[in-house]
């Protein structure tokens, strides 16, 4: 992730630490990354590595760990992305849930890092953002 992200981030969970879970572990990105079954994106793990999981604007953002702010079934993406595979929720069976909408639409991250919304009232899929971090200036910290 470029610099001024991580600065805006940063800044705004000096503010509100609440919002941030807190860094996870090497052996905790690796089992995210097993999870996965292939390579997560460096820039979701930075991310992960630096916050664990947080609200970021109007999103909860999963990683691993959840923040004191987060809802109880808000934890980490192997737990989210479990649940929305065991309702047979379309996309999410080979990628990873890594937040949702407020109409509870999962929001996934491919195996090529891009990011989709997957609807479940039109059963639509779209592309929101073409990396993790698209994801979280584009629609999380601008929102």
């Amino acid at each position: 992730m470029n610099e001024i992200t991580l600065a805006q981030l940063d800044a705004d969970f000096a503010k509100h630490p609440v919002l941030v879970a807190g860094p996870a572990s090497a052996a905790d990105i690796a089992e995210l990354e097993a999870f996965a079954s292939s390579p997560l994106p460096a820039d979701y793990k930075v991310f992960v590595a630096r916050y664990g999981g947080a609200i970021v604007g109007p999103y909860s953002v999963f990683g691993f760990g959840a923040s004191d702010a987060m809802g109880d079934d808000e934890s980490s993406a192997i737990q989210v992305t479990e649940r929305f595979r065991s309702q047979r929720w379309p996309g999410c069976e080979s990628a990873l849930v890594i937040s949702m909408d407020h109409a509870g639409n999962a929001i996934t991250l491919d195996q090529q890092g891009r990011v989709h919304r997957h609807d479940h009232d039109s059963g639509t899929t779209e592309q929101l953002a073409a990396s993790f971090e698209d994801f979280i200036a584009n629609w999380c910290l601008k929102a």
